[in-house]
């Protein structure tokens, strides 16, 4: 019985992993930091860099299924760089933006649906710049009616270094459980049944 409830343990633990294991997308040379011209990011873990003189990074980001979005913005331990993200719409529109969450790492939270994004980051202090020259500094919301985005642009001096985007998307709550809690689930009863017929 003991080595049938580690043999569940295992079971379990591996199909917890599964559902929050990331893949990697790198940067390709210098993102743009005009939205036009985003690189388009695959995964949902991103890995670039701020160098000396780098404007921003502007990823494309396309979610086939909507819910909360979370972004988390690390910078390299050992620098200096303060991420400063933002997020954008398919149709450049600025959306939210965020400078500190604690310390030098930034993070937003944003209910999207289904569609293609646009994630921007460089390093303290970021702004956004419209067909207008008018400029949103990356933190909080847009002011209303301030229109589609051009590019980012950091209007001060660069601490430069490497960062991490990690991105999570929460279904919203709809009463479906997802099919990873499913699987626990079935997980579950499989090691009652296993119990079960031990103890008869």
């Amino acid at each position: 019985m003991k080595t049938s409830l580690n043999k569940l343990s295992l079971a379990l633990l591996l199909a917890a992993g599964m559902s929050s294991a990331h893949a990697t997308y790198i940067e390709s040379g210098d993102a743009s930091n005009f939205l036009a011209s985003a690189q388009l990011a695959t995964d949902m873990q991103i890995q670039g860099t701020i160098g000396q003189g780098d404007e921003g990074d502007v990823y494309k980001l396309v979610f086939a299924t909507g819910g909360l979005l979370t972004i988390n913005a690390t910078g390299q331990i050992g620098t200096n760089l303060d991420t400063n993200i933002a997020l954008f719409d398919a149709g450049f529109q600025a959306l939210i933006g965020n400078d500190d969450s604690g310390g030098l790492d930034s993070m937003l939270t944003y209910a999207i649906s289904a569609g293609i994004y646009y994630i921007g980051i460089g390093d303290y202090e970021m702004y956004a710049i419209n067909a207008s020259n008018q400029v949103w500094f990356m933190d909080g919301l847009p002011s209303a009616g301030f229109g589609a985005v051009s590019h980012i642009e950091n209007l001060i001096s660069i601490d430069p270094g490497a960062y991490t985007l990690t991105l999570s998307v929460q279904p919203r709550s709809n009463g479906v459980p997802e099919p990873a809690t499913v699987g626990l689930l079935g997980l579950g009863l499989l090691g009652l049944g296993i119990v079960r017929r031990k103890r008869a």
